[in-house]
C-alpha cells in the first residue's frame, strides 16, 4: 500500500481500531523515511500475532509455525499468501 495513502487514512484507521493513536503519530512523523516501513511492520506484526496466538491456543498452528510467520511479517513480508496462512490457521 502506498505510504501517502496510509497517511491520508490514519484518522479512519485509528477510529476503527486498526492502529493506535500513538502508532498514527509515529507514522506521520516517519512519513518519507525508512522508519515508516519499520513502524508498519510492527503494526502488521501486532495484527498477525492476534491471529497466531488464537491459532496456537486452538491447536491449529504450532508455536514454531507461529513464530516463523511472525518473523516473516517483522521482516516485511505482508504477502497475500502469508496473510491467508496466518488467518487460515485460526
Amino acid at each position: 500500500m502506498d505510504p501517502m495513502h496510509i497517511i491520508e487514512q490514519l484518522d479512519r484507521m485509528v477510529a476503527s481500531g486498526r492502529v493506535t493513536r500513538e502508532e498514527a503519530d509515529q507514522l506521520r512523523a516517519a512519513a518519507g523515511t525508512t522508519e515508516f516501513d519499520a513502524i508498519m511492520a510492527g503494526i502488521r506484526s501486532r495484527h498477525a500475532q492476534a491471529h497466531t496466538d488464537a491459532a496456537v491456543a486452538a491447536g491449529t498452528m504450532s508455536p514454531e509455525d507461529a513464530a516463523a510467520a511472525l518473523q516473516r511479517v517483522r521482516q516485511g513480508d505482508h504477502s497475500a499468501d502469508l496473510r491467508r496462512h496466518i488467518r487460515g490457521a485460526g
